[in-house]
């Protein structure tokens, strides 16, 4: 499978800078595109990985709300992390840097319940 992503990758790659003298506008495009077969390509390996982690959470009282919230932390990562990279081959770093702030933020709001708890925990043993 690796080498079909990296075999998808190097032709996406290949093709926009083919295309980028003539058309600079298609060259984004081409790199939009081979971004989102990758994404597509690895989905049946994210769908898998999010049933394990499920699973996980499933088998011990307490932990099945920190596996969900572990999911959509990486959920969160991943798309921020995709829309920075779709930026950032576009030449827009600035707008690429907002939704990487964006990103980081969402993750801390998302963590703070889990924060909060090891404070209680942590000052519980005090």
């Amino acid at each position: 499978m690796i080498f079909q992503i990296i075999a998808v990758g190097i032709l996406g790659a290949v093709l926009a800078l083919l295309v980028k003298k003539e058309r600079p506008e298609f060259s984004m495009i081409i790199a939009i595109v081979s971004g989102a077969i990758i994404v597509v390509m690895i989905l049946p390996m994210l769908t898998e990985a999010m049933g394990f982690l499920r699973h996980i959470g499933g088998m011990a009282d307490g932990i099945g709300e920190y596996a969900g919230l572990a999911l959509r932390v990486i959920g969160v990562a991943y798309m921020a992390e995709l829309g920075a990279s779709v930026c950032n081959d576009a030449n827009e770093t600035a707008i690429a840097a907002k939704i990487d702030l964006a990103g980081r933020v969402i993750i801390l709001v998302m963590a703070m319940p889990v924060i909060a708890d090891i404070v209680r925990i942590v000052t519980g043993l005090l």
